[in-house]
């Protein structure tokens, strides 16, 4: 009989909590405020003497294209993008002819959006020394580079592994050994 009168009891008490008013806590959370996109990452190239190029699709018109080939993950894929000498170039970095005595102790900085850097000497990335391209490419396999590459990815032709090739550029800074 207990078992029967508590369960009348708890019964009633839980059909009237059920129509009571629901208080603030028992209401669904609010949907998070929306937050303003995030902006588009920009792509800076500073030289030794501090002049400064932002990459843009605009930049990257003008200049010669070229394709470099990396294995990332165990697959070969064909990145499509412009070659870092002639990039170098507009920002005054030596390049070339003038690279050379000094300018061989040069050396880049290439930055991502993770905070990873990579360190390139300056010619090793240069047409005029390696018949391999380095370039800064902003096409993948044909198509437009992936969200998580964009907008620009430093890629070495020939490299066996994506272990210094930086994704998501946001900074290449040419810097002088002391």
């Amino acid at each position: 009989m207990r078992a029967a009168l508590v369960f009348v009891v708890f019964g009633l008490a839980a059909a009237s909590f059920a129509r009571a008013p629901a208080l603030a806590s028992d209401a669904p959370p609010a949907p998070p405020p929306t937050s303003a996109p995030a902006a588009p990452v920009q792509t800076v190239i500073v030289g030794l003497n501090g002049k400064t190029l932002v990459v843009t699709p605009q930049v990257l018109a003008g200049l010669d294209r070229e394709q470099a080939t990396m294995i990332n993950h165990g697959a070969s894929h064909t990145y499509e993008g412009v070659r870092l000498t002639e990039l170098l170039r507009l920002v005054d970095a030596p390049t070339g002819a003038r690279l050379h005595a000094e300018a061989d102790r040069d050396y880049l900085v290439v930055t991502g959006l993770d905070g990873f850097r990579a360190i390139y000497s300056l010619a090793e990335t240069d047409g005029s020394v390696q018949r391999h391209p380095t370039i800064l490419a902003d096409r993948m396999d044909g198509a437009p580079l992936t969200p998580h590459d964009a907008p620009y990815r430093l890629v070495v032709d020939g490299d066996q592994k994506p272990a210094r090739s930086v994704y998501a550029v946001t900074r290449i800074e040419v810097k002088a050994l002391p």
